[in-house]
């Protein structure tokens, strides 16, 4: 079983392996050198450094398929597309002023498909 981790790194896992980085245009040798550049100014060892977590990821992504569309669509642009906020709410008609009414619909999606994925697990797991 996955260990319990905070639900911001766990999609990001599931970024890190559902994304198309050729697609994204970024290219491999980018996505190294931004790593690099990420451990020079000391934010640390990222995830990627231990690979990710196909398992969990498969688990978010079974969990995108029942989560409500605006929800998913939000995760999908931050996370696969990694669009910025503005962008995110005119694609989602989300409204932009004030930053809360954003950022509180980004952890309201983050919970529901925490929740979504929690659920399954308990499911899963033989008593």
């Amino acid at each position: 079983m996955t260990e319990r981790r905070d639900i911001g790194s766990r999609l990001e896992n599931w970024a890190r392996v559902y994304r198309v980085t050729h697609r994204a245009g970024i290219s491999p040798t980018a996505a190294f050198c931004d790593h690099l550049r990420r451990e020079a100014l000391g934010e640390g060892a990222s995830p990627e450094r231990h690979g990710p977590d196909e398992a969990d990821a498969s688990a978010i992504e079974a969990g995108m398929q029942h989560l409500a569309t605006r929800d998913r669509l939000l995760l999908y642009w931050c996370y696969i597309q990694q669009a910025h906020p503005g962008e995110v709410c005119r694609k989602l008609a989300i409204a932009h002023r004030p930053a809360t009414v954003f950022v509180n619909a980004f952890r309201d999606a983050q919970r529901a498909i925490e929740a979504i994925v929690e659920r399954n697990n308990t499911r899963e797991i033989p008593e």
